[in-house]
């Protein structure tokens, strides 16, 4: 039986980022990154590519700064690769009173906002007239993840990590210590075993009798041409923080409330609607309105009115898009994936039991931006290092922590796009 010191199960981002950061340890051992499916696919492969320092707590702003100090570093020393670059966010509203993220929001440096009506106007004339206020991140833009983890990948393997395409079929302790992993192939061994597979990662530990407190929705995006030209090339990624009902004659009403399949069309849909230039004459739009937790499986199926849904939201914050309501511009590609998350949308990093069980889990939404932070806390826990602050936060066991409970506990946002 082929035995390796860390079996890291999963080689989404997430899992790719856990390798690099134990690949550069000195006291590493062997690591085998293990995945059904080749690396960086399935939600990876879905993300929006978008990453932000702004976020409603400060454990979330000093985690997503540190990912992108590791991610800058990374695109120092390899030439920029994956095409770090940052434009910055716009969180849009039509109350100049509303809190984006609350007011105990993290301190992230270069927030800008602006309530002035007219400066709004003719800065950006591309926005509705009803809005009052434009909060603008500066260190934010987007960046290509499957660049990113293809360079993660290559220096991971370089320091000999190991690569294996086979399907999971059973994990279980050993009774001689450590794990045992049962694959479509061959039954493995490792010391340490980490769950990094994305919205898989709840099953794999109820299999080992321990529960993961995440559960998973699909959510989607979707990227159309643009051939009116209605989004400015430089308009930053553009996110709508108000809750949205959408716009329907009263005969479309009408026939929706009668109709209980559809009837949910005029509920009113959670902010976080967002969209950015995508290219030279595309554009990228997703709205992760879902609230329905599902067992995940591996094919999404494609939702046909979800484009159309979404643009009829966004015309609402960008008139222009108007035009492109029942008259979605062609070809349309649709990404669907999961986000994993936990109650209060905080990761789950690090030991799930005292026997070299341990997790990187709960990336919702925010895997991209997070996964080096994420990769790098996993392997300072696996190693035995000195935790950053935010460790405790993300820890697996904070809900038998009294102090994190009470920070969760006085949450008034998740932070959820």
């Amino acid at each position: 039986m082929q035995r390796y010191r860390t079996v890291i199960c999963g080689a989404g981002i997430a899992g790719v980022a856990t390798a690099y950061y134990l690949s550069r340890a000195t006291d590493s051992g062997s690591v085998l990154l293990l995945d059904k499916l080749p690396p960086l696919s399935l939600t990876t492969s879905k993300s929006g590519e978008n990453y932000r320092d702004y976020w409603p707590q400060q454990c979330m702003t000093e985690f997503s700064s540190r990912s992108l100090d590791l991610m800058e570093a990374l695109a120092a020393e390899h030439g920029n690769v994956f095409s770090m670059r940052e434009f910055g966010y716009q969180f849009v509203s039509r109350e100049p009173g509303r809190d984006i993220f609350g007011p105990d929001a993290g301190q992230a440096a270069g927030v800008t906002r602006e309530l002035d009506r007219a400066a709004i106007r003719t800065r950006w004339p591309h926005l509705s007239a009803a809005i009052r206020q434009v909060v603008s991140i500066a260190r934010a833009g987007a960046l290509d993840v499957n660049a990113l983890g293809s360079l993660l990948l290559a220096e991971a393997r370089a320091a000999g990590t190991a690569v294996m395409r086979d399907e999971i079929i059973g994990l279980s302790e050993s009774a001689s210590g450590g794990f045992e992993i049962r694959t479509g192939q061959q039954t493995l061994a490792a010391d340490h075993l980490v769950l990094a597979s994305g919205p898989f990662a709840a099953a794999m530990a109820a299999q080992l009798g321990v529960h993961l407190p995440v559960e998973s929705y699909a959510q989607r995006k979707f990227v159309i041409p643009d051939p009116l030209a209605i989004i400015p090339r430089d308009m930053p990624f553009t996110i709508c923080a108000d809750p949205l009902q959408l716009d329907w004659s009263d005969g479309e009403r009408e026939l929706i409330g009668d109709d209980p399949a559809y009837r949910w069309l005029l509920q009113t849909f959670p902010p976080g609607l967002h969209i950015k230039p995508e290219g030279r004459d595309r554009i990228k739009l997703g709205w992760a309105f879902n609230r329905e937790s599902e067992s995940p499986r591996w094919d999404i199926p494609v939702d046909p009115d979800f484009p159309n849904l979404t643009i009829r939201g966004a015309s609402q914050f960008i008139p222009g898009l108007s035009a492109y309501i029942d008259n979605v511009p062609t070809p349309v590609t649709q990404y669907a994936g999961y986000y994993t998350r936990s109650a209060e949308n905080w990761p789950l990093i690090g030991p799930l039991n005292d026997n070299g069980l341990f997790v990187v889990s709960g990336l919702s939404g925010y895997g991209t931006m997070a996964a080096c932070a994420a990769g790098e806390l996993c392997a300072l826990h696996i190693r035995s290092g000195a935790l950053p602050a935010y460790g405790r936060q993300f820890h697996p066991r904070r809900y038998s922590d009294a102090a994190v409970l009470a920070e969760i506990s006085a949450l008034d946002s998740d932070g959820q796009l």
